[in-house]
């Protein structure tokens, strides 16, 4: 029940986004000793979405993200506040390499790319491409500035700077891979606009040289980080963080109705009551909950696209293995006709991962235009794996110990082009909504960083709108 008086937020969605946001009133209602009702709201009967870690027989199972990017300092910075600090763990920096499945064969990525290509040289020298590919990419500081402002898609500003076969090979399934998207229809403006800034300043080679030669700062940091025990480990120390109570599981938000200055969310044991509301929930999961509410913003948040994916991790013994795993993994380009895109060769990455007898790779499935190969069970999803690790990496009669395999159905927002400008109907629409605020990786980035930015963000929106200190900006939480 309600008590009078005090200031209410419903939070629908309980994964890192919604657990993020809670946190963020917990803390502010804490340091103005403020008396806040705070209640998550989650359909299903575990807390942290995505995040999910399983531990078997002394190896740890990571059956969505692996780690955190700390170039975005969200998720490192939420480490340290809750004291996870001394549980982080490092990449191996003496195995990156990355390697691209080019006719068949496993070929080194070459020197120098990073998100992008910075170095000329090791591209006329490596195999994945021909030498005619090698010469378009040589011309691109040559190639004029676009003018033209409306969005593109990021396979057309690749091709355009590097060529289709730069394209195909090698950016594509880097890119594209962390958006589980398709190149040609994912919009540079919402996924990697920096791109766009670099051909301002004089083309990809210019602008990623300028940025390799930069100084960097002394740390103790890699790009990619991650929990001793899993990245679950973050969610549990958020959920310990909030107030007894303030999380429900198995209980869906059903339907979002306003009365007077209050919203009214109905699940299927009770009505409570808000005075504002926080949806976490991916797109498609809201449109659901407001049909009612908001006809024109149920819509637009339909299209929004999803896509499935999966994770397969297989551990075999070293003994029977029969080659050592150099570097972090591979990709796979949608020309080699596989039903795997990519590869992790995770007690490699984070040795920590599994005991020093045995290692594990981590194979991804699905994502836009490679679906099929997910439309099975978890014994075919593994059975897939197998039988492409077997072929791609050699590995003869030697079997996986055991695989622990999962399916993310529709569960991967797409930034195709066009999506800036839904942002934007989405936000007209919530004019019409004070105290609805929207965050989560359906809007504005998909990783950890930015999940947990964008639930901190849009709780500090509705926290300064409870308090009166300022009016809730009517947009999705950036």
């Amino acid at each position: 029940m309600n008590q009078p008086g005090v200031s209410r937020v419903v939070i629908l969605g309980g994964g890192i986004t919604g657990l993020s946001a809670a946190y963020e009133l917990t803390l502010r209602a804490a340091r103005d000793n403020r008396k806040l009702e705070i209640t998550v709201l989650e359909s299903s009967g575990r807390v942290g979405g995505k995040v999910m870690t399983e531990t078997k027989d002394g190896v740890v199972f990571e059956l969505g993200p692996d780690s955190f990017i700390t170039a975005k300092p969200d998720a490192l910075a939420l480490v340290r506040e809750l004291g996870l600090q001394d549980e982080l763990i490092k990449t191996n920096e003496s195995q990156k390499t990355i390697y691209v499945l080019s006719k068949g064969r496993l070929e080194p990525l070459p020197e120098g790319m990073s998100l992008l290509p910075s170095r000329v040289l090791p591209f006329l020298t490596t195999k994945l491409l021909s030498w005619k590919a090698k010469f378009r990419m040589a011309l691109e500081p040559l190639v004029p500035l676009e003018e033209e402002e409306l969005d593109e898609s990021l396979g057309s500003f690749i091709r355009r700077r590097l060529g289709q076969e730069a394209l195909d090979k090698i950016v594509s399934p880097m890119l594209a891979g962390i958006y589980a998207g398709d190149c040609e229809q994912m919009s540079l403006q919402s996924t990697f606009p920096q791109l766009k800034e670099l051909e301002r300043k004089g083309g990809i080679f210019k602008g990623m040289r300028a940025a390799a030669k930069r100084p960097k700062a002394s740390t103790d940091l890699t790009m990619f980080m991650t929990l001793k025990g899993g990245l679950s480990r973050l969610i549990e120390a958020l959920a310990r963080k909030l107030p007894r109570g303030t999380v429900r599981t198995n209980a869906a938000a059903l339907s979002l109705k306003r009365r007077g200055a209050e919203w009214q969310i109905t699940t299927k044991e009770a009505m409570i009551s808000a005075d504002a509301v926080i949806s976490a929930l991916p797109a498609n999961a809201l449109a659901a909950v407001i049909g009612d509410l908001d006809f024109e913003l149920s819509a637009v948040l339909k299209e929004i696209p999803f896509v499935s994916t999966a994770t397969v991790s297989l551990v075999y013994d070293k003994a029977g293995f029969p080659d050592k795993l150099d570097g972090f993994g591979f990709i796979v380009p949608r020309s080699e006709g596989r039903e795997i895109t990519a590869g992790t060769y995770t007690s490699t990455k984070f040795p920590e991962r599994v005991p020093d007898s045995q290692v594990m790779i981590r194979c991804f499935m699905g994502g836009a235009g490679r679906e099929e190969a997910v439309k099975t069970d978890e014994a075919g999803l593994s059975r897939i794996a197998r039988k492409e690790l077997t072929d791609l990496l050699h590995l003869g009669e030697a079997h996986p110990k055991f695989t622990r395999s999962q399916l993310w159905e529709n569960s991967n927002p797409q930034y195709n082009v066009g999506h800036s400008f839904r942002l934007r109907r989405i936000a007209s629409c919530l004019q019409g909504h004070p105290g609805l605020i929207l965050a989560g990786c359906s809007y504005e980035g998909v990783g950890l960083p930015d999940c947990i930015r964008s639930g901190r963000e849009a709780a500090a929106t509705a926290y300064k709108r409870i308090v009166g200190r300022s009016p809730a900006p009517a947009r999705p939480s950036r």
